[in-house]
């Protein structure tokens, strides 16, 4: 089969190659992949700053941590939920994903909506995943207002409907770019361009209250500086760090007040807490059906194009997820 393989010294893109294809152990399905969508942590992981558990002795590896396709063969136990038969259509985060066959943990393997095309599928397991954990797992939402700071990513898109469809209000969100303002109205934000005046801002917006919960997905000071529009309680979740991993924060907000600052990640999670994460977005994915819930798809790359796709991210021009289609001519 075809596959994206990253871990050689000094790439900066994936070799596309041909490898076995993988067969299903205890509890996994084999899924013949259609659709994988790109994340920054495929970056990342290319540049060997993420944990890619799955490397071989030589440290190379099969990219890839989403995907979309049918199921073609199952391993012994993995049970009889929708997306578990052979021939369901399903989506799921898997290791090796970018690949004409995957393995993927039948737990994590969720049912496609129907009516969903299977480039807009692979574009959302990891990002729903995400924002579902961090919004109402962690966060413990229940209704209020939230800012999604990196609106335009692929996973601030997810952010934005998601908390728009659980009755989030108002939803504000946030870009370093003004020309891509219009992308965060588009999925239904009140728009906020950088960083100055960020929490005057947010108080604006909530009649002086401050926000609820804040999403985090770029890090840095842009962290601090929504730290001072947070309502008296309110919650923020640290999740990406695309503006770095490093911040300055005033303590004595964080402490008069009394704000929640909840850190996560899933590349230290074990398989069962993963398993876990899946189950909990099930409810949900009836707003994925009626079109509420969807991700934004910046561009869709053919497999044997796949080498420019890193550049592209590189760039930071792409509003929502590049997604590689793995239907095109494969095995």
């Amino acid at each position: 089969m075809r596959a994206l393989r990253g871990g050689r010294p000094g790439a900066r893109t994936w070799d596309l190659t041909e490898i076995p294809a993988p067969e299903p152990g205890p509890g996994e399905l084999l899924v013949r992949v259609r659709a994988a969508g790109v994340n920054r942590a495929d970056l990342l992981a290319l540049a060997g700053g993420y944990p890619v558990p799955h490397a071989g002795p030589d440290g190379t590896y099969t990219a890839g941590m989403e995907l979309a396709g049918e199921v073609v063969a199952a391993g012994p136990g993995t049970g009889g939920a929708p997306g578990r038969h052979l021939g369901d259509r399903i989506l799921a985060t898997a290791s090796a994903a970018f690949a004409d066959y995957a393995v993927v943990d039948a737990r994590r393997a969720l049912p496609v909506p129907a009516g969903l095309c299977w480039t807009d599928a692979a574009a959302l397991p990891v990002a729903l995943e995400t924002v579902h954990d961090a919004l109402v797992t962690q966060a413990g939402f229940g209704g209020g207002s939230v800012l999604v700071l990196g609106g335009t990513t692929g996973v601030g898109q997810v952010a934005i409907r998601l908390a728009a469809a659980l009755g989030a209000s108002p939803v504000l969100a946030t870009t370093t770019s003004e020309v891509k303002r219009d992308a965060l109205r588009a999925a239904g934000a009140q728009a906020v361009v950088g960083t100055g005046g960020l929490a005057a801002a947010m108080r604006d917006a909530t009649g002086g209250a401050g926000v609820d919960v804040v999403l985090d997905l770029v890090g840095g000071d842009h962290l601090a500086a929504a730290l001072g529009g947070l309502r008296i309680g309110g919650t923020a979740v640290q999740i990406g760090r695309l503006a770095g991993p490093a911040a300055t924060l005033d303590l004595d907000t964080l402490s008069f007040r009394r704000l929640r600052l909840i850190g996560t990640t899933f590349s230290v999670r074990s398989a069962d807490e993963r398993a876990a994460v899946a189950a909990a977005v099930v409810p949900v994915l009836d707003l994925v059906a009626d079109g509420r819930v969807r991700a934004t798809v910046d561009r869709v790359v053919p497999a044997a194009d796949a080498a420019r796709v890193p550049d592209l991210l590189r760039s930071g021009g792409a509003v929502g997820k590049i997604v590689l289609d793995l239907a095109d001519g494969g095995a």
